[in-house]
């Protein structure tokens, strides 16, 4: 199979995330499941929290004699501290969780990756307040399903997102070198691969063989056009685009490991020459 270079689709179809400085940040938008699931933690805990303060209103209201208006004013107290004080608070003081998220694996993040702000994260509260609760749920499921990165109204207002902090551990595999590429791949230039495309590549190699044979022709091919227009000089002609991945992959990695050693032993030679400097006093 020959292969030809096709351009890369542009970057704004891609789910990362950039910063003002133009990084790219390795952040993963957190499935809309787990958003499910750390949401009904956590409102559980919020009514807990409101059915716990008006049973212990109720029972100084009834011991102390106090006046309906006193009531009616320590129930919206109540009210807003489980509605909006409880995930204000857990995320400005736990860096973006809650105890459902803790639990789950997930943090809330600005859109830029840095921590959310206390304007941000009020906002994001009063607005799960008519999606989430007034709702049911079923406005910010909605908004969620259409949205490529899974937010709600609140997040898309606040401008931010919940990405998926803690991932299911993974033994990693080395992708070993085809025989047949070594000699191109040692001349070749591979270093300036995009990082989004080099996870892409790193997904699809080690579930391949799982994958069906369409489907995985098809994504070998997608791949392959990606990464031509960042590999020069070209394969050789009729080289199968699995084992062009697999070889852009494995002396990928070998130059970034053969870069790491370089300079750690230039750090331990320059530590070395710090420690001989004489001490002056």
């Amino acid at each position: 199979m020959t292969m030809t270079a096709a351009a890369q689709p542009p970057a704004a179809t891609r789910d990362a995330l950039i910063t003002g400085d133009a990084v790219l940040l390795d952040l993963r938008p957190a499935a809309f499941p787990t958003r499910m699931l750390s949401a009904a933690l956590d409102g559980l805990l919020q009514l807990v929290l409101l059915v716990g303060g008006m049973l212990a209103m109720a029972w100084s209201v009834t011991r102390l004699g106090l006046e309906d208006s006193y009531a009616a004013a320590g129930a919206v107290l109540i009210s807003v501290l489980a509605y909006i004080g409880y995930p204000v608070l857990c995320e400005l003081l736990s860096g973006g969780r809650s105890v459902g998220r803790l639990v789950m694996g997930t943090r809330v993040v600005r859109d830029d990756g840095g921590p959310v702000h206390a304007r941000q994260s009020l906002l994001r509260a009063v607005m799960a307040m008519l999606e989430i609760w007034s709702t049911a749920g079923a406005l910010a499921l909605t908004c969620a399903v259409i949205d490529r990165r899974g937010r709600r109204i609140g997040d898309l207002l606040a401008g931010t997102m919940v990405v998926q902090e803690r991932m299911r551990g993974l033994t990693p595999e080395r992708v070993q070198m085809p025989p047949c590429l070594g000699d191109w791949a040692e001349s070749a230039d591979v270093g300036r691969l995009p990082l989004v495309l080099l996870q892409d590549i790193r997904a699809f190699l080690p579930r391949a063989e799982k994958i069906n044979p369409e489907s995985r022709r098809q994504l070998a091919r997608d791949l392959l056009q990606r990464t031509l227009p960042h590999v020069a000089p070209a394969p050789p002609p009729g080289t199968d685009p699995e084992e062009f991945l697999a070889a852009v992959l494995a002396e990928r990695s070998r130059r970034d490991e053969q870069r790491l050693r370089l300079a750690q032993v230039r750090q331990d030679e320059l530590a070395a020459e710090v420690r001989t400097v004489p001490f002056r006093r």
